[in-house]
């Protein structure tokens, strides 16, 4: 016959004590995803800068920042993510972004909460199916794969330095006048650095000599590797955010200038940087 098996009792106390912490950190929790929330809104709300597309938002994320434990990062949003090539606002089943118009809006100043929550659920949904995914991130979607990430699965999202969408693109923005170009990351530099503290990032793929030194600046990472692929200099980095490592690697030429990768390139240039950061302990997916 076997044995009876009893439960000890828990001590007195114990039950009380576990909803105590439970609440704590449910709290805590709450209180933190409010203060992410706030943050978001605010940046929505600042206002726009000269050659901001008109009636645009800052696009905060493109994919599921919430989700994602890598983060790419660009220049910043192409006005094309908001207008046509006439320079007409998207509409309909073309529409990327939300925009003042699109949600009845007057200014930025005066979005209300549910109108930034729309606008954010917006971005998140960016790379969802059968959504109109912007051109420019096929080759860096190859490379993200090729890291075993994902802004489909959001395992990866994107950022940019800049969060307003100009015409020109920033880096022109720059070379017509630099004051105007410096002071545009100055103001939103701030910002990405604590999106990337502030959200479960673990690594951060930078797509251009100019990303990777501002990215290197802005978290005080240390340069740990380097190497060639493929005509591009790579460059990895290690940082300390939150008390956690955080890796930024990346390279100097963008995907779309020569010398070309191929597609296969785009996949292995990501698998090579992968292995890189796996020698730094860090696991991002």
């Amino acid at each position: 016959m076997e044995a009876m098996a009893h439960e000890l009792p828990a001590p007195a106390g114990a039950e009380e004590e576990a909803r105590t912490i439970d609440a704590a950190f449910l709290q805590y929790h709450t209180a933190m995803n409010d203060a992410i929330t706030a943050r978001l809104i605010e940046r929505l709300r600042r206002q726009a800068v000269v050659s901001t597309v008109p009636a645009s938002l800052p696009v905060l994320f493109f994919g599921d920042l919430f989700t994602a434990r890598v983060a790419t990062v660009g220049l910043n949003p192409s006005w094309q993510e908001y207008l046509s090539k006439a320079r007409v606002e998207l509409d309909g089943a073309k529409r990327r972004f939300e925009t003042l118009g699109s949600l009845g809006a007057v200014d930025r100043q005066r979005l209300t909460d549910a109108q930034c929550a729309r606008a954010i659920q917006t971005m998140r949904g960016y790379f969802g199916p059968r959504k109109p995914v912007y051109s420019w991130f096929a080759g860096l979607t190859r490379v993200v794969e090729g890291f075993g990430a994902s802004f489909r699965s959001g395992t990866a999202a994107h950022l940019d330095l800049v969060q307003e969408s100009t015409d020109p693109v920033w880096s022109d923005v720059f070379k017509a006048d630099r004051c105007a170009g410096t002071a545009m990351l100055d103001a939103d530099l701030p910002f990405m650095r604590w999106q990337i503290e502030a959200f479960a990032i673990s690594v951060v793929i930078c797509t251009s000599r100019t990303v990777l030194e501002n990215v290197v600046r802005i978290t005080d990472a240390q340069v740990v590797d380097s190497g060639d692929f493929g005509g591009r200099r790579w460059t990895l980095a290690l940082a300390l955010l939150a008390d956690r490592k955080v890796a930024v690697a990346g390279w100097n030429i963008p995907l779309a200038r020569q010398p070309g990768l191929t597609r296969e390139q785009q996949t292995e240039l990501g698998a090579h940087l992968r292995e890189r950061v796996r020698f730094l302990g860090i696991g991002a997916v």
